[in-house]
């Protein structure tokens, strides 16, 4: 639910709040759930042996030129008169389209920084978001009043929450449309994000929240199965081109990896995706962890395939890297 903050040194607050004890909480916190996550849908993955090799280099995409280090931070007007703060990766060129990027519960705008930059490089108007009702502070002030587990588990629950995340996101859509208007326009999002992007889908909820459907496709890294948030016929009505990915180290914390395949079991015919990486974790998906730059690179030109099927108004499948376990429908 976690992604990884360039600000902090790689780790978000939430992640070190509970990968490291969350010392401003109370260590015993992190005692009382020695297995659970980092996040509120996910397991704690263990260490690597020592003397285990290196995490490989993330590989950029062949024809990209010098990855930028950081994207540039911008404010846009919200409908309800608020702001959304956002931080946007330009295309080295050409603008191809527009990719939103929703990260998971206690994350900021720097949070997955590697598929904004990667996105960017392959010609697409990037804009990932800070959620000021579900970031740092509004993650810290949860696990403090009600422990880890509760207090994570209401904030990914909490309706409001999902409403201010619709609301940025409606206002990067807008501003990343008066700067590029060509091609089409991509969701996606990781875990909490993911659950954002299912919802804007049209995904039936238990939340009582609505669906605008205002993209032309969605994807979701470590999406949920039925439980809190959605029953289990939540997804047969979306029809837009989606892609899901997880992996089989990608556990929630109330059952095993395989339910975030069961939304695309749900989902009716229509370029919809479903990739499952072998030994991807969570955290993986966040954009850090042991193994991530393996993971980034499996990843990736599934979701170029992806993009470019949007652009071109097709479905061509993709071959998937060794590793990668791959559906299509």
């Amino acid at each position: 639910m976690l992604g990884m903050s360039r600000r902090a040194v790689g780790r978000s607050f939430g992640t070190m709040l509970v990968a490291l004890g969350a010392c401003s909480v109370g260590a015993t916190l992190f005692a009382a759930f020695p297995s659970l996550a980092a996040a509120a849908d996910t397991i704690l993955p263990e260490r690597p042996a020592v003397g285990a090799a290196p995490v490989p280099t993330p590989i950029a995409p062949a024809t990209s030129k010098a990855v930028p280090p950081t994207g540039v931070d911008q404010r846009a007007p919200r409908s309800d008169g608020a702001y959304a703060n956002l931080h946007v990766f330009r295309p080295p060129s050409v603008c191809r389209g527009v990719a939103v990027l929703s990260p998971g519960a206690g994350d900021d705008r720097d949070a997955l920084s590697w598929l904004g930059r990667a996105l960017s490089q392959y010609g697409w108007l990037t804009v990932t978001m800070a959620h000021k009702q579900s970031g740092h502070e509004s993650l810290r002030d949860r696990v403090r009043s009600g422990g880890l587990r509760d207090g994570l588990l209401a904030l990914t629950t909490d309706p409001e929450a999902y409403d201010d995340r619709l609301e940025d996101t409606g206002a990067a859509l807008h501003w990343a449309r008066t700067q590029c208007r060509s091609g089409p326009a991509v969701f996606a999002g990781h875990s909490m994000g993911a659950a954002t992007v299912m919802i804007e889908a049209g995904a039936r909820n238990k939340l009582g929240l609505g669906s605008d459907d205002r993209f032309d496709g969605y994807i979701a890294l470590s999406p949920q199965g039925p439980g809190p948030i959605f029953p289990s016929d939540a997804w047969h009505d979306i029809r837009k081109p989606v892609l899901l990915v997880t992996g089989t180290r990608d556990a929630p914390l109330d059952g095993k990896w395989q339910s975030r395949t069961e939304p695309y079991a749900d989902l009716p015919a229509g370029c919809h995706w479903l990739a499952v990486v072998d030994g991807a974790t969570h955290f993986n998906f966040a954009g850090f962890g042991y193994g991530h730059g393996d993971i980034e690179a499996k990843v990736l030109p599934l979701i170029q395939r992806f993009l470019d099927n949007l652009r071109m108004q097709r479905c061509a499948v993709p071959t998937p890297a060794a590793g990668v376990k791959f559906e299509a429908k």
